[in-house]
């Protein structure tokens, strides 16, 4: 079922891909850590803490390399005396196990060859949802690559680990394939003394997947990563169109409905709908939730109906925490979070959605504990921005939010 994570469907530009430099573990999620061996730069011997060779000339370790460099870490020449090591968190994988640990994954782009499959669990969260930290590294045309997803990951969450400079970027691009061709991705480029780093990353805002795609060598003056990211979209690993998206699909097995009278008319006992109206659209939506709290009618766990291309189907999953943080709604605009995170959200007509307006963290949850996150005064990619406010901004913002009414729902009998 489509993750409950449309709702952190903001959730929402992204963790990990190429590590230009010397790390040996997945490191924190906003600077993550990629194993030696898939690196597509010239690593070295720094501690993590240290800052890392840039240098773009060497190709990637082979993971012999790495294991022997591991092993002679543990040992020290003085005395015999045995010390232990850090282990590396990537382990390898086959294909097939990272398109189960990853909704829509991508694939190798034709010709691309020296594949290794990875994954880093330290980067994932069972209890929130966030799944491991996969990776794909590939060489084609005689360049290194390092592809990364993982779902459930904020939309401003940094799964790429490229600790460079970007001197070009990030720039809008729309990517084929990918979303029916609505897709927006991010490019970045690096240019130093030793070469270029281009990066491009994307965002499912579906279902909650964050992407990141990097290269590193002497030369890419002209190269286009856009081209070579649109080649990774994997027809077949996007089934899961026909897989249900919310509770009311996953009890019914009804993946679209004729009106929203049969939508509400599949409702189970205790269930509960109501109409809102989103700003960007001028057409009705229909919120439903699987539990009304009787002492409001209040709800935290929204579905979000609505008609786009001649059906009614289901759109987003909103989510509040608990009866102490329903879902509410003023002017358009839907608002949702907890204490860690202010969340709302409008409709586009243009990409047929509703999408994230606003999605700031105080950082808690990821343990960064800084501010990040992003804003839009309108409904399209392009005019995102992001966050610059301070905690004491993020807390007014939060008690504003509280001011809001909640949505009411009328409970099916």
């Amino acid at each position: 079922m489509k993750k409950n994570i449309i709702a952190k469907v903001l959730c929402m530009a992204l963790t990990g891909a190429l590590v230009i430099g010397s790390m040996t573990g997945c490191g924190k999620s906003a600077s993550n850590e990629a194993p030696a061996e898939n690196s597509a730069a010239e690593t070295s011997e720094a501690p993590a803490e240290e800052s890392t060779d840039t240098s773009a000339d060497a190709s990637a370790d082979t993971s012999d390399d790495a294991n022997a460099d591991t092993e002679a870490d543990n040992t020290t020449a003085a005395g015999d005396v045995e010390t232990v090591g850090k282990a590396n968190p990537w382990v390898e994988i086959t294909e097939e196990e990272a398109n189960e640990l990853c909704i829509r994954l991508f694939k190798a782009p034709e010709g691309a060859q020296d594949q290794v499959w990875s994954k880093c669990e330290e980067l994932g969260d069972e209890e929130t949802g966030v799944g491991p930290l996969v990776q794909l590294s590939f060489s084609l045309d005689g360049r290194n690559f390092t592809a990364r997803a993982q779902y459930g990951a904020a939309e401003d969450a940094d799964i790429a680990g490229n600790y460079v400079d970007w001197t070009v970027g990030p720039e809008e691009a729309k990517l084929a394939n990918w979303g029916g061709g609505n897709m927006i991705g991010k490019t970045y480029r690096s240019i130093n003394d030793t070469g270029y780093v281009d990066m491009i990353t994307w965002y499912d805002v579906e279902i909650g997947i964050a992407y990141s795609l990097s290269v590193a060598d002497e030369d890419l003056d002209g190269f286009d990563i856009q081209a070579i990211a649109e080649q990774m979209y994997s027809e077949e690993n996007d089934a899961f169109n026909n897989a249900p998206s919310d509770f009311l699909q996953d009890e019914t097995g009804i993946l679209s409905f004729d009106s929203y009278d049969d939508v509400i008319a599949a409702l189970s006992k205790g269930e509960g709908y109501a109409y809102i109206k989103l700003a960007g659209v001028d057409d009705e939506f229909l919120a439903i939730t699987p539990l009304v709290f009787e002492a409001d009618n209040s709800a935290y766990e929204v579905s979000i109906y609505g008609k786009f291309d001649g059906t009614i189907t289901q759109l987003a999953n909103i989510y509040g925490n608990g009866s102490a943080y329903p879902v509410r709604y003023e002017d358009g605009i839907l608002y949702a979070g907890d204490n860690h995170t202010y969340e709302t959200y409008f409709a586009s007509k243009e990409y047929g959605s509703v999408m994230p307006k606003d999605y700031i963290s105080d950082g808690v949850a990821t343990g960064t504990d800084e501010i990040t996150g992003f804003t839009r005064e309108v409904n399209n990619f392009e005019d995102t921005t992001d966050y610059t406010g301070t905690l004491e901004d993020f807390q007014k913002l939060l008690e504003e939010r509280e001011k809001k009414p909640i949505v009411e729902f009328t409970v099916v009998e």
